[in-house]
């Protein structure tokens, strides 16, 4: 590699390195201001809270400080006249573009394993903490794999194959209910489990299975529907759906199929999944827009022009980028 192309790579790495984290810290320390308002929690236990979401963070900077530090690095040798003296030497715009573009393509493979890989355990350690620490629900417990859902609260264990939020209506369900000493008392085994307005769910075609402390046999017993009163409501359930962030890309994919086939609307599920791919690579696109405003004439405008044209672009991205989720 020319003694050039490592300057060029170094100068930009760098830039693009202090970028990341000045927006990273920005954000961390918005975030951790803003705190969580419902629930009394220490500085300590705050920060840690937050600290679980650092590497997301850093991802979701990765966009729009790969425009900061291209836009920042060829306005700087730009002004400098080094453009003029390496284009002197025969080296187009075209080869030093590629060479930043490369370094952002290795970002964006990063990235991508960072959400893939790291970010998933954070989010599901992060809503553990949340539910235990800050709400002091040490009961509390939730585990999505792509074929079945475990969620724990209090004396109860609930076993859901599906779970769809729109109609409050659970499609293959497992209840374990416990005594305080944690023994099995009872355990019911149901098709379908759907919440209705009295606040009672209603099973359908389902086995009722009682564990006795002087019998050593359980009674089990088959019913087509039984009416159940459950501390849960579907609003507990819908947790399920921050934990969808804990699952791998590869998990989250064979999660959206399944519930695909089962009826569920999954358009939700389908964005995060395609948003994670997105965003990975969004760099390269908000570099290639920075390209052109870095090397204008410097009698065209300074420095802080062109940071404000990439804050305006970075601001409309995000923007449109939020919109078009939602929607």
């Amino acid at each position: 590699m020319k003694i050039i192309d490592r300057y060029i790579l170094f100068e930009f790495s760098k830039n693009f390195v202090l970028t990341v984290i000045a927006l990273g810290f920005i954000f961390f320390v918005s975030d951790l201001l803003r705190g969580v308002w419902d629930a009394e929690v220490s500085s300590g236990v705050l920060f840690k809270y937050s600290a679980m979401q650092i590497p997301q963070i850093l991802c979701q900077m990765t966009p729009p400080a790969a425009m900061l530090a291209t836009m920042i690095t060829l306005s700087l040798m730009n002004r400098k006249n080094e453009l003029t003296a390496i284009h002197a030497s025969g080296i187009s715009l075209a080869h030093i573009s590629f060479l930043i573009f490369g370094a952002i393509f290795i970002a964006c493979c990063l990235t991508l394993v960072t959400y893939d890989r790291i970010v998933p355990p954070l989010a599901r350690q992060r809503l553990v903490y949340y539910w235990k620490e800050i709400k002091g629900r040490q009961d509390f417990s939730l585990d999505i794999k792509t074929t079945k859902i475990w969620y724990r609260s209090k004396n109860h264990i609930y076993n859901l194959r599906l779970f769809d939020k729109k109609q409050g209506k659970i499609q293959g369900v497992g209840i374990y209910f416990f005594d305080h000493d944690f023994q099995l008392l009872q355990h019911i085994e149901a098709e379908t489990a759907q919440f209705d307005s009295t606040g009672e769910w209603t099973l359908t075609n389902g086995m009722l299975t009682v564990f006795q402390a002087n019998d050593s046999f359980p009674l089990s017993k088959h019913f087509d529907v039984k009416k159940i009163r459950l501390p849960e409501t579907p609003k507990d359930f819908l947790e399920i759906e921050r934990q969808v962030e804990a699952l791998r890309i590869k998990e989250l994919w064979r999660f959206i199929k399944r519930n695909r086939t089962a009826g569920i609307d999954t358009k939700a599920y389908e964005v995060d999944f395609h948003s994670r791919l997105a965003i990975s690579f969004i760099p390269l696109v908000m570099a290639l827009l920075a390209v052109p405003f870095s090397v204008r004439p410097k009698r065209q405008g300074g420095m802080g022009k062109d940071l404000s044209i990439a804050l305006a672009f970075i601001f409309s991205y995000w923007l449109l980028f939020s919109v078009t989720m939602t929607m």
